[in-house]
């Protein structure tokens, strides 16, 4: 007789990985709601796993905590906003519409669903604590490069990348905090607002009544 091991054994281990996969998703999944309605600071890694068919000790299989899962979905919605900017001010034609775009992009984003309006309402401050994570950093690190595209092309002029970054970063992430608590809450305002303050600072601004 033949020996069928080499047969059965890719199959198995394709369903091994495919169930590891799916556990994964399911865990990111429960922790990007339970931390939307609760927040990082009230959940619990128990709270995570009773939203799932999971048992308990397989958290432990796939995160080493909380903070390590938390620190996963926040690098999932990362990635995302990665791709966006890429079909944002990347493609941009214009100062303004690099700036408008950049904007756009992250508070459009952020407004989407109510799950990670929520999320973004009540999490700000553990988010702040990941900005210098390798995951997070990533979007300074494609806003300076596309800053950079922007000057060699004519688009922008010869300034400070770092600092244009780093100001672009900060009003992004600042505003928003703004923004989502606000009700209504108007990401069309807040892109309007930051462009302008960008293209002319403050003589620049709409004014109020």
């Amino acid at each position: 007789m033949g020996d069928n091991t080499g047969i059965t054994a890719e199959p198995r281990s394709g369903r091994r990985e495919q169930n590891k996969a799916e556990n994964r998703t399911a865990l990111l999944k429960a922790a990007r709601a339970v931390f939307a309605e609760m927040g990082f600071g009230a959940a619990s890694v128990r709270d995570i796993v009773r939203r799932t068919d999971l048992a308990s000790g397989t958290f432990y299989n796939y995160f080493k905590d909380k903070d390590e899962i938390f620190e996963a979905v926040v690098g999932e919605l990362t990635g995302e906003l990665l791709k966006r900017h890429r079909a944002g001010r990347a493609r941009a034609t214009t100062t303004e519409e690099f700036f408008r775009r950049h904007y756009a992009v992250y508070f459009d984003f952020i407004v989407e669903d109510a799950e990670l309006l929520a999320m973004a309402r009540k999490n700000f401050t553990a988010i702040r604590t990941l900005l210098d994570k390798p995951d997070v950093r990533a979007l300074a690190l494609s806003l300076n490069d596309d800053i950079r595209a922007a000057i060699a092309s004519g688009l922008l002029p010869k300034v400070d990348v770092s600092y244009l970054a780093a100001a672009m970063g900060g009003i992004a992430f600042e505003v928003s905090v703004i923004m989502v608590a606000r009700d209504p809450v108007d990401p069309v305002a807040a892109v309007e607002f930051a462009t302008r303050l960008m293209m002319g600072g403050l003589d620049g601004l709409p004014r109020k009544a």
